[in-house]
């Protein structure tokens, strides 16, 4: 509005922001609302899913002191504690709120191209309890993925890359991921493996496979994902904000460009692993701290005595303790025993 006026004169702070929205009666307005409610009875899934965690963790007899001595989280390394999960991606990122005009019934916002707010691709991450990134994030696309090798060749070299009908975890994707990418990076050693319900986590074939590589698949209960798994309690939300930020600066630095025209689909893919590469090593770098602070939270690598279970934090509920490994709170699945020197059996609990 004013450029012949030197920028420096104008100190921008919130104060200033304040007191404009409030001069020109400008909220920050709600595109959509949510609204979710915990059930009471959610203790008790999580209990039984903190102590199937407890008890896998105890030392096996073959090698009790050495574990003991070595690992007071137990049987697993922090490099052997990992949480999987998947997450919707969208071409175009609009908040859900903007700033608009009190009073309005209606707010808009500007999209790069109709449609691509809606035009989703899966984000697959992979996180261990130490912080230390091993698997690459993998993103799932719409389509077949033929015919693509020159745009391929443009992919960020540190994202994985799949195409199916559906963009979303299959059976055989899933197999082929624990298999090529997840399995080696454990090297052989005892490993708890946190996921949900999710089918194609919990096939035959997977579970199988699972069982063969010494992984104990930890299968979070319905409907708690959001409660206990540090993907969605601590990384998901800010990883993706950040991703946000990441896809805004790009998107700005292009169309700056005099030769701009035009997105297409295929420049939007690459932009979007691009910034999935970008947001995951910055993450790791900067983040590190969530990420290990995440999979204290929900119990997943405290101290398998129980001294600093005081350091749980799962949301709405307080001085939640986890008690005696031994017991059972009545609501698992009676056919779904864990033996002493087993690690693969599942103990599924009813939702």
């Amino acid at each position: 509005m004013y450029p012949d006026i030197d920028s420096t004169l104008f100190p921008f702070s919130n104060g200033w922001f304040r007191s404009f929205l409030s001069r020109y009666k400008i909220s920050l307005r709600s595109i959509t609302n949510k609204a979710q409610k915990l059930p009471a009875d959610y203790q008790i899934l999580i209990l039984n899913w903190l102590r199937f965690n407890r008890r896998n963790s105890q030392p096996r007899p073959a090698n009790f002191w050495e574990v003991a001595v070595d690992h007071p989280v137990g049987r697993y390394e922090l490099a052997n504690i990992c949480n999987l999960d998947e997450t919707p991606i969208p071409f175009e990122y609009l908040q859900g709120k903007t700033y608009n005009k009190e009073g309005e019934k209606t707010v808009r916002v500007k999209e790069t191209r109709s449609g691509w707010d809606k035009r989703q691709a899966t984000l697959v991450l992979c996180i261990f309890a130490d912080g230390i990134p091993r698997v690459p994030p993998m993103v799932i696309f719409h389509g077949t993925g033929v015919r693509l090798q020159a745009e391929r060749r443009r992919y960020d070299r540190d994202v994985l890359v799949e195409f199916n009908p559906t963009a979303y975890m299959n059976d055989r994707l899933f197999t082929r991921y624990v298999s090529q990418y997840l399995i080696p990076v454990l090297e052989g050693r005892p490993t708890l493996f946190a996921l949900d319900l999710m089918g194609s986590h919990k096939t035959p074939a997977v579970l199988n496979l699972l069982h063969q590589n010494n992984i104990t698949p930890s299968l979070i209960p319905g409907g708690c994902t959001g409660l206990v798994q540090p993907l969605d309690v601590s990384v998901n939300k800010p990883f993706k904000e950040l991703m946000r930020d990441l896809t805004d600066e790009r998107i700005f630095q292009l169309e700056s460009v005099a030769e701009f025209e035009k997105w297409m689909v295929g420049d939007r893919r690459v932009m979007t692993t691009e910034c999935v590469g970008d947001a995951f090593r910055q993450f790791h770098q900067e983040k590190g701290e969530v990420i290990r602070r995440s999979f204290r939270k929900v119990g997943l690598s405290l101290p398998i005595d129980g001294c600093l279970d005081h350091e749980l934090a799962i949301k709405g509920f307080k001085n939640l303790e986890i008690g005696d490994w031994r017991e059972e709170s009545g609501s698992q699945d009676e056919r779904a025993e864990v033996g002493n020197d087993a690690d693969s059996d599942i103990e599924l609990v009813h939702t």
